[in-house]
């Protein structure tokens, strides 16, 4: 005896069942295709400010150099960690010095236009009256930082990252300070020249942030 509603195998509960298929399947053919192949930034593709702007930052992280897109790795934690103690460092110059404004996570800095140069330095500091409110474009900082703070990263070099001060200073920076790690180290550039410190030295904020003063050490700590 069947239940109510039942059909008989051959007829209708068959053609129930494939019904049932086609509705997932079409179900699944609307769904977004989602890929398990990583998302390769376009390093290489010509690139503007208002261009790199509508880019996912999740997703495509680096720089445009001389109008091409660069990609910019992931940063690793011991980077992350020596980063963290010149911020909280600089976080405590600028509380007691008013009129300062310290950022962090590569901000967006338009160093120059036509071919466009985006970069986002580690750390930087600015005098609080440029800083941008905009979104988008609108959101990166027009010129260089007062003070540009790089750490150098597994996969670069001193050289590569000496020629990135060289465009902070050209675009306005008063100071650049390239954090080496191994050995531990910073390369406090400026108009003036180079100057390297060991670990044991003080570095001061000199002209790009008066006032500020500590032990290399403390940025290694």
């Amino acid at each position: 005896m069947r239940a109510e509603g039942e059909v008989t195998l051959r007829g209708g509960v068959l053609r129930k069942r494939n019904e049932g298929r086609r509705r997932a399947a079409r179900h699944r053919d609307s769904l977004p295709v989602v890929s398990a192949a990583p998302i390769i930034a376009p390093t290489g593709v010509r690139m503007t400010f208002e261009e790199a702007a509508k880019l996912d930052p999740d997703t495509w992280r680096g720089d445009i150099v001389d109008g091409v897109w660069v990609a910019v790795p992931k940063s690793t934690w011991r980077h992350g960690a020596i980063l963290a103690n010149m911020v909280f460092l600089l976080k405590l110059h600028a509380r007691t010095h008013p009129g300062l404004s310290v950022a962090v996570a590569d901000p967006g800095v338009k160093l120059s236009r036509d071919p466009d140069v985006l970069r986002g330095p580690d750390a930087a500091v600015i005098r609080a009256e440029r800083v941008p409110t905009g979104k988008g474009v609108a959101g990166w900082l027009d010129g260089a930082p007062d003070l540009a703070v790089e750490v150098v990263g597994d996969g670069q070099t001193v050289t590569g990252m000496l020629k990135k001060a060289a465009q902070y200073l050209r675009a306005g920076a008063k100071a650049v300070w390239v954090v080496d790690p191994d050995p531990a180290q910073v390369a406090v550039i400026t108009a003036g020249g180079l100057t390297v410190l060991g670990s044991d030295d003080t570095i001061e904020g000199g002209d790009a942030l008066p006032g500020f003063a500590c032990t290399v050490s403390e940025f290694f700590a």
